[in-house]
């Protein structure tokens, strides 16, 4: 019998998430939802940081998916113009109705206490309704952020999938220095990398049956090794030659060529700097180190 529990894909931005669960997404059996920040907005709310009353909580509550829902189907997003995706850089089924209503439901069960069920359910219900209007049984929901909540995911989905993925960190600083939202020096970039995997890492050597590491860079290489490594985990039938096609002969195209900017981007400094922060993280997956 086919696998069904919960997928979440999640790590450092720019590290390839929205291309994973794009590929992930075109399994026939494997719903992708994207950018989902919404969730970690909630978590935010009440399970961290000081607790809200209940009355303003279910208030923000409802300013959250108010305003989060009011632009679907078609959320903004920060891709460019190259960064071409067969379901596009935002894919949510679910609509606006659907999610308000829901989240009335989400409401009357916080007021009777149900803090961590009736967040369960509601994600559970939205999801649930993707999958329904996709035709298929089974999601994979990607939001970097959710490298942060990982046990907080796995209270809540006790059978939950984390892939984590993984980008060699001085093509991540290249890519978010450029970013309005990023960090905007060596040092920083790295701290900014460090710490965000490093909740991948220690998740993983705590649950290694429920986190699989995956590279971006092997998704690039090496598609279908990949993609058969992340599907056999995942336990569902191998990489389709259908598949493949979308990123190999399509207008999606898989560019190894941005494997190793880093290299010419660097300086001798900016190389020190990196590895001075980071250079165990990129020795824990492989990646070449520079030190001297």
């Amino acid at each position: 019998m086919s696998d069904s529990s919960p997928i979440f894909i999640g790590g450092a931005g720019r590290s390839g998430t929205t291309l994973v669960v794009d590929m992930i997404g075109l399994h026939p059996r494997i719903s992708p939802i994207y950018e989902t920040d919404f969730v970690i907005q909630l978590i935010d709310l009440l399970f961290t940081g000081k607790q809200l009353p209940l009355q303003k909580f279910v208030a923000s509550l409802t300013h959250c998916m108010d305003e989060w829902t009011r632009p679907l189907p078609l959320r903004p997003h920060n891709k460019r113009e190259h960064e071409r995706y067969h379901h596009g850089p935002h894919h949510i089924l679910f609509d606006r109705s659907f999610a308000l209503d829901r989240t009335i439901t989400f409401a009357s069960a916080l007021k009777r206490g149900e803090v961590e069920a009736g967040f369960r359910d509601f994600l559970t219900a939205l999801f649930a309704e993707h999958c329904r209007l996709d035709g298929k049984p089974r999601w994979a929901n990607k939001t970097p952020a959710y490298v942060h909540h990982l046990p907080l995911l796995q209270k809540l989905f006790p059978a939950m999938r984390f892939v984590h993925c993984i980008r060699d960190g001085r093509d991540v600083a290249c890519s978010v220095m450029t970013r309005p939202w990023g960090p905007k020096t060596v040092p920083e970039a790295a701290t900014w990398w460090a710490t965000k995997v490093q909740d991948g890492v220690t998740f993983a050597e705590q649950n290694p049956d429920q986190c699989l590491e995956v590279r971006f860079e092997d998704f690039l290489l090496e598609p279908r090794k990949t993609l058969d490594r992340v599907f056999c985990w995942l336990g569902e039938p191998a990489c389709s030659d259908e598949i493949l096609r979308h990123y190999q002969d399509g207008v999606v195209r898989l560019e190894p060529d941005r494997i190793g900017e880093w290299d010419r981007r660097f300086s001798p400094t900016d190389r020190e700097e990196f590895d001075e922060v980071a250079g165990q993280l990129l020795d824990h997956f492989g990646y070449r180190c520079t030190r001297g």
